[in-house]
């Protein structure tokens, strides 16, 4: 006997499930209260182009209504504008002074960090890789007299024939 119920081993049907208050609602509710605001003032305007060509006498003071209420928006934007571009100054201007803030310790630990690696380079130069570069000189030196100094010594031992002595010199 079959059960329509899903078991552990059968995969449960997915539901979806719709974001609540998700910023794409929001979007696309501000770009529908956009489109709608734009096609009212488009409207507004061809009414009033209507009103306008074809009794203007009786529509006029509807149309100096209109254009009175037009002119207080324009200002009202304006000033909002103004307001924002003030607001924009300051911002940069308080970022301009954290920056100038930020960047000089940054600078300073920057320059600190050089110099303490100059340092470093010069301590290690002077205490580790001018001694070693002497002592291997020396060595190199001291290796190179001491074969210049047994292949005399081989050429002038009286046991072997000097044509010999020379033959292994030559070898080495």
């Amino acid at each position: 006997m079959q059960s329509s119920e899903p078991t552990n081993s059968e995969a449960a049907p997915e539901q979806q499930t719709q974001p609540t208050g998700g910023s794409g609602n929001i979007g696309r509710m501000i770009k529908l209260a956009a489109v709608l605001g734009i096609l009212l003032i488009l409207g507004l305007l061809v009414a009033a182009l209507v009103a306008a060509l074809t009794a203007a006498d009786t529509w006029m003071p509807v149309i100096r209504i209109f254009r009175d209420v037009i002119l207080i928006i324009l200002l009202l934007e304006s000033v909002l504008l103004i307001a924002a571009f003030a607001i924009l100054l300051l911002q940069v201007a308080g970022f301009f002074i954290m920056l100038r803030a930020e960047i000089a310790p940054i600078l300073a630990n920057a320059r600190e960090t050089a110099r303490l690696g100059k340092a470093t380079a010069t301590f290690m130069n002077d205490n580790a890789v001018d001694p070693l570069i002497q002592l291997k000189s020396f060595l190199a030196g001291l290796l190179a007299f001491l074969r210049e100094l047994l292949r005399i010594r081989s050429l002038m031992s009286p046991d072997q024939d000097p044509g010999e002595a020379a033959d292994e010199a030559d070898a080495t």
